[in-house]
């Protein structure tokens, strides 16, 4: 048995080809399609985010409630604002109950939100 293509057979493939890879780039690249592995890293780089923001907003109202907060606040004004998170760090306040240090990032962030940066 002899099995000939369609004369068209040819650029129709083709032609579908080229409009399978352009769905597939639109989609992942325009419209957010993620595969599992990057929905995953988004996911918890996210969460990540929110439990330093949560954490950062617990440790400026402990900072700035604590009866030498006033004093502490304006000694933090006067260090570089690349390393006032090691010295909240140092504080214990970016600490939280139950931890022995604190979670990466909340110093900083905490500084940040008891001196926001000028913009």
């Amino acid at each position: 048995m002899d099995f000939k293509l369609h004369k068209d057979a040819k650029p129709f493939g083709l032609g579908a080809l080229i409009g399978a890879v352009l769905v597939a780039w639109v989609g992942f690249d325009a419209m957010g399609w993620k595969t599992a592995v990057a929905a995953e890293t988004l996911g918890k780089r996210q969460a990540e985010t929110a439990v330093v923001a949560a954490y950062a907003g617990i440790c400026k109202e402990r900072f700035t409630a604590a009866a030498d907060g006033a004093a502490r606040l304006a000694d933090l004004q006067k260090v570089e604002q690349w390393s006032r998170g090691e010295v909240v760090a140092k504080s214990g306040y970016a600490t939280m109950r139950g931890e022995k240090e604190p979670t990466s990032g909340v110093p900083q962030a905490c500084a940040d939100r008891l001196i926001p940066a000028k913009s």
